[in-house]
């Protein structure tokens, strides 16, 4: 890549021929027999959905915000005649059929990244690759800033105003099921909560990924859209489990193959991913990106702390350590796999509305059931002896990852 020593790229030289939505294009590459047309897919990137293709733009139809993103592609490639440069990791990286290249354009008296450029004007969702994942850093921290700014796609009230734009929504993401996600679909979630007054009806409204996982029901939408009956009350909370299930009032269920959400890595790929809720008109109403790389400092940091008692009774225990009540909705405990930083043997998402007071302190019991839970007291269902004697650690943490306090002891660190 321009101005780093690694990775080490492969580069191409091509013309473009066509622009076919905000994350595709077709071109000639340099070398290529004449009339030989490849199809890019635009690596790290998922721009909103084109369904009416065309060279011009007045002719393009499609979700909210995929015209704009083809546009600004056609007007990029525009500006550089048509000219482009494509690089890959591996050469041979395809998807769908489709070569999967970074873009570049000469701008401005030099090249730059088509698809960064999108993310700057939050045009495209950000998609982690794990074969191509020299931008995935950059990439997740572009569309951070963007969400943080409300720009393009996460401006809540960009394709026009309602239903309910003045109720505030949270989403939290539990991306890393105990064990192996493919395992325990359902242990993998995404929690929608609404912090408004009034209940918010989610009929026609859609839930996706980065990931294009379109709905086998019209219209067809990119991930997983409510069903009528679908209420969230004031204060509540709703799922959408990965799996399949019974729904209930407040759990739904996706019932996907295999795990939706990219797990965050440790290994220097920089994986994560996202969820975003979107209103029937295509709206992006709420959304989370995982691992923060921006802005990462969360309220609980310095008032609460963590601790754990690995003997028998075992337990962990979460205290306010401040002077004003904590709410650990949004937060998760995770036991640590010894020796393996980033590795996690099992966690614990608190409920809506777990709420410690000044001095008080909330146990966590590995053994016994959640039918017996307390305000203060809460039972994890686990096997007899979940806590290591020699070792450990436990940590708390939001579901964007940022660590709000960690304990070890004996030979565990965090």
């Amino acid at each position: 890549m321009p101005g780093t020593g690694a990775p080490a790229c492969t580069w191409w030289n091509a013309k473009r021929t066509f622009v076919a939505d905000g994350d595709t294009i077709r071109v000639h590459i340099a070398g290529d027999r004449p009339g030989r047309i490849a199809t890019i897919r635009f690596t790290g990137i998922n721009a909103m959905e084109l369904h009416r293709y065309s060279a011009r733009s007045s002719r393009r139809r499609g979700d909210c915000h995929s015209v704009e993103a083809a546009a600004l592609v056609d007007s990029l490639l525009e500006r550089a005649h048509g000219r482009v440069r494509l690089a890959a990791q591996d050469p041979s990286s395809v998807t769908g059929g489709r070569l999967r290249r970074s873009v570049w354009v000469r701008s401005g008296g030099r090249w730059q990244d088509v698809a960064r450029l999108e993310l700057q004007a939050g045009l495209a969702l950000w998609l982690p690759n794990a074969v191509e994942h020299a931008h995935n850093a950059d990439y997740s921290a572009l569309s951070q800033a963007a969400a943080a700014a409300h720009l393009g796609l996460y401006a809540p009230s960009s394709c026009g105003a309602g239903p309910d734009d003045d109720i505030p929504l949270a989403v939290d993401v539990n991306w890393d099921a105990d064990g192996a996600d493919g395992a325990d679909l359902n242990g993998e979630w995404v929690q929608i909560r609404n912090l408004g007054a009034r209940p918010l009806a989610l009929a026609g409204w859609w839930l996706r990924d980065s990931w294009l996982r379109v709905s086998p029901q019209p219209p067809h939408r990119p991930g997983y859209e409510f069903p009528a009956p679908a209420v969230i009350p004031p204060g509540g909370a709703v799922r959408v489990h990965s799996g399949c299930g019974a729904d209930d009032a407040s759990a739904f269920h996706w019932c996907q193959k295999g795990g939706v959400f990219d797990n965050a890595s440790t290994d220097g790929r920089h994986m994560g991913d996202g969820a975003y809720l979107f209103d029937p008109q295509g709206d992006l109403r709420a959304s989370e990106i995982y691992p923060c790389l921006v802005a990462c400092q969360d309220p609980l940091q310095g008032k609460v702390r963590i601790a754990a008692h690995p003997t028998t009774p075992e337990s962990i225990s979460v205290s306010n350590a401040g002077t004003e009540p904590v709410d650990l909705t949004g937060h998760v405990v995770k036991l640590h796999l010894r020796h393996r930083p980033g590795r996690f043997i099992f966690s614990y998402a608190f409920p809506v509305g777990s709420v410690i007071a000044p001095g008080q302190t909330m146990e966590l019991l590995p053994q016994g059931s959640p039918a017996a839970d307390e305000p203060l007291v809460k039972h994890l269902a686990r096997r007899p002896y979940a806590l290591a004697d020699t070792g450990g650690a436990v940590s708390l943490r939001s579901f964007t990852d940022v660590v709000v306090d960690c304990y070890a002891w004996g030979d565990g660190g965090c």
